[in-house]
């Protein structure tokens, strides 16, 4: 996530382009702006029906899966089936 932060005083045009912040006219303010880009894979962790999921390549045609049926899937490889 990338953030800017800017301290200023909030004067007409800042309040022009930003209507949320004339209650604000002619005070000092820090304003934040956050970049709610999306958190990579790699930073998060991953519950093991997602990781499961990422894993999983479905034949054209066959329609997504459920928690219970990736379990019967683990359970029958376990048993060599």
């Amino acid at each position: 996530m990338n953030a800017i932060k800017i301290e200023t005083v909030i004067d007409e045009a800042a309040a022009h382009a930003i209507p949320a912040l004339r209650p604000l006219l002619g005070k000092h303010v820090e304003l934040i702006a956050l970049d709610p880009a999306p958190v990579p894979l790699t930073e998060r962790k991953l519950a093991v029906d997602e990781l499961l999921a990422l894993r999983i390549r479905l034949p054209t045609g066959v329609g997504p899966l459920s928690p219970e049926d990736i379990d019967r899937a683990i359970a029958q490889g376990a048993l060599g089936r």
